[in-house]
């Protein structure tokens, strides 16, 4: 995707979200073709067919450019799930993660997921605007599932935790020792699907 017309700006306009979509469209295909080692500013910049200088107005290193790729991916396919149900909601949730490593963006998230033990600035930021991302989606369905009667209470904070770590986990040990990205076959789902419902305390109303 290519940013057209894409001029320095007086001081204070606002930035054109058509460059930042380029912008975000350009890393993803060079974290897809190349990995970490190739991915720079330059090349995400001439990709994109914008000037460096617009990267930096919006993102100030790669490693927070990478940090929007993660967040973009994550909100795009995580958010506004609310099928009526905890069980339909937590299969929404694990259906929404399977797109994501399915869709052209997977092999970039895991690219990013990959490097970050290595890079305390790029590790921050996931933290950020990935495990923080899924944490709050799934208190979210939690929340909407104690309203509903389905679950006595919210989790607390530490089990809350560990559900968030055993659903991005689960992802990233999948990708490396069982499968390629989106080759899961439905027993493997339904059996994550059941296990993470085992784990929350249902009330007197949980449906089945």
């Amino acid at each position: 995707m290519t940013a057209q017309g894409d001029t320095e700006p007086p001081k204070g306009r606002p930035k054109d979200p058509r460059v930042d979509a380029a912008l975000l469209d350009a890393a993803i295909e060079v974290l897809n073709e190349s990995g970490w080692a190739a991915f720079t500013t330059t090349a995400v910049a001439r990709r994109a067919g914008a000037s460096t200088a617009s990267l930096y107005r919006r993102w100030p290193s790669k490693q927070a450019l990478a940090g929007a790729v993660a967040r973009h991916i994550a909100l795009d396919e995580l958010g506004g799930i609310d099928t009526g149900s905890l069980e339909g909601d937590v299969r929404e949730l694990l259906s929404a993660k399977r797109r994501i490593l399915e869709n052209a963006t997977g092999p970039a998230l895991l690219s990013l997921m990959g490097q970050a033990p290595h890079d305390e600035e790029l590790r921050r930021i996931l933290h950020d605007d990935v495990y923080a991302v899924v944490r709050g989606q799934l208190e979210t369905l939690i929340a909407q599932a104690v309203t509903r009667g389905e679950l006595e209470t919210p989790l607390d904070a530490s089990r809350l935790d560990v559900l968030t770590l055993v659903l991005v986990g689960a992802t990233v040990a999948r990708s490396v020792f069982l499968t390629r990205p989106g080759e899961v076959d439905t027993d493997t789902v339904e059996t994550e699907l059941h296990l993470l419902l085992a784990a929350l305390p249902r009330g007197g109303g949980a449906a089945g």
